[in-house]
């Protein structure tokens, strides 16, 4: 099962389930906020129901969100909507098929551990950023520990079946690294709580 079929189908579950950790989640959109200014160009890619992105949008210009399953992106929109948040726009696309160097911050949170080609996606991410600007990321580091790294057989079987995403397993050392060879200079980096670990990057353009 291909990812956007796995998240079409978990949709609308996914969207009811409350925010696990909220003094994380407020804690990142607090520091993501912080690198903005009132007129940045914004792209967020895996935004999933458009969380962070309509929380990013009063401290932006303009917010494009994007996600590769329909059913998350129609979701997200129709809470852009109730959120009167009108400098947003969400729409299903491969970062491959964006502008490139066009905006000064690109933001990725939780989506990182969920992409088989990780280095190639960062590249892509990199690619995207204006001179000057900002990649900020957000992801689990589960290779980090031995406990972590038990959790691999268990994804890998509750995949077979469909009822798990493809889940990487990668330490710090490896994402900061694939940043670095694409072209970015890390900034800013904190390892928030979780099994193994939550690491959140910010990683200025060269």
């Amino acid at each position: 099962m291909d990812s956007k079929t796995f998240w079409n189908g978990v949709a609308e579950s996914y969207a009811k389930r409350p925010i696990e950790n909220m003094d994380q989640h407020e804690r990142t959109v607090a520091r993501a906020a912080s690198y903005l200014t009132p007129g940045a160009r914004v792209l967020e890619v895996g935004c999933g129901t458009g969380t962070i992105a309509i929380k990013l949008a009063p401290h932006a210009g303009d917010v494009l969100a994007t996600d590769l399953s329909d059913a998350l992106i129609d979701i997200a929109r129709d809470r852009a909507a109730e959120a009167g948040a009108k400098n947003v726009r969400f729409e299903v696309a491969d970062i491959a098929g964006l502008p490139e160097g066009q905006f000064e911050a690109v933001m990725a949170f939780n989506v990182l551990h969920l992409i088989p080609d990780r280095a190639a996606a960062i590249r892509a991410m990199a690619d995207r950023v204006a001179p000057g600007g900002v990649l900020v990321t957000k992801t689990g580091v589960l290779g980090e520990t031995w406990k972590s790294r038990l959790l691999r057989p268990v994804i890998g079987a509750m995949r077979l079946i469909g009822k798990a995403p493809y889940v990487g397993f990668f330490r710090i050392r490896d994402l900061e690294a694939e940043m670095e060879a694409a072209g970015l200079e890390i900034v800013e980096a904190e390892t928030m709580g979780g099994l193994a670990g939550v690491r959140f990057l910010v990683a200025r353009k060269r």
